[in-house]
């Protein structure tokens, strides 16, 4: 009832109360059949995804061992969740990862000065040497159709992105994480990241920030994408 009487009193005012879309929408919307997790940490985009209401297959890929021990008992209560213990990239090999404090922040690059300043929880407590593998040799033979591919993997989307030629013409979208500012070294640049992503067939449709500067709590230094696939 209240919504109804602010909408009327919106519309006699000539305005309009609009519903801003989330990710959960876009997945509703599109039907995907399939939700590659890569970079799962120890779930937590699992875990947000069925409470955005879906109900279909999650895949996830997490490398580092203890982050991918939390992940698997979560996923052990939901029938629909598979974990990988693996990377991905753009070609199978063995590599390291740099695990940081808060292990969100673990990457296979090394932290630029940036990072180093940017949150004590970005410092390397250890490294471990892990399996790297790509999305196309996992996918092969898998029948999914309708997929959507989220990567965090603190600046190795753009190889995860090369690993997965024959996947993403299967992907109705994609999330990736995009910086403003690089908190890794040789990462791609926010508008080369856009400009890359076009060339792939997708165009943005939700841009969210996330991580505000270090000293400018009003500014962000990196956004969360979601891209739909060009009409």
């Amino acid at each position: 009832m209240i919504r109804k009487f602010i909408r009327r009193l919106l519309r006699a005012r000539g305005l309009q109360l609009l519903k801003i879309p989330s990710l959960g929408d876009f997945i509703h919307d599109r039907g995907c059949d399939l939700v590659i997790d890569v970079g799962a940490n120890v779930g937590q985009f699992g875990e947000s995804l069925r409470e955005l209401g879906y109900r279909g297959k999650i895949l996830s890929f997490e490398p580092i061992n203890s982050c991918f021990a939390t992940l698997v008992e979560k996923s052990k209560r939901d029938g629909n969740w598979e974990c990988v213990n693996e990377a991905l990239g753009s070609k199978p090999h063995a590599a390291e990862i740099n695990v940081s404090v808060h292990t969100a922040y673990s990457s296979i690059l090394p932290l630029s000065n940036v990072g180093i300043e940017f949150d004590p929880n970005t410092a390397i407590v250890e490294k471990q040497k892990i399996i790297v593998n790509t999305i196309d040799d996992y996918l092969s033979g898998k029948e999914f159709k309708n997929i959507f591919l989220k990567i965090d993997t603190q600046g190795f989307e753009k190889e995860v992105l090369a690993g997965a030629v024959n996947t993403l013409g299967r992907c109705s979208g994609l999330l990736l994480e995009l910086p403003v500012e690089n908190l890794y070294e040789g990462v791609w640049g926010f508008t080369e990241a856009l400009k890359h992503v076009e060339g792939l067939g997708f165009v943005p449709a939700q841009i969210t920030p996330v991580s505000p500067r270090r000293f400018d709590k009003v500014s962000a230094l990196e956004f969360d994408c979601v891209f739909r696939r060009v009409d």
